[in-house]
């Protein structure tokens, strides 16, 4: 059996990833995109129940 090496999808890959889940794209064709199988696609959006999470952003205030 061929395994692949893992991939660390960068914040970019991921807001590409909810572009495309959010226009209604399968997770098969968001895999293809990224040559990967489907469950790889999936964890990412699961992790959040296939809500996309809001922005994160560091706070303003000095220390």
């Amino acid at each position: 059996m061929n395994h692949r090496t893992r991939i660390r999808y960068t914040e970019t890959d991921k807001a590409l990833m909810w572009d495309c889940w959010q226009k209604g794209d399968s997770l098969h064709s968001i895999a293809r995109l990224f040559d990967r199988s489907h469950s790889s696609i999936a964890g990412i959006l699961a992790r959040t129940g296939g809500i996309r999470p809001p922005q994160r952003q560091r706070t303003q205030r000095l220390t």
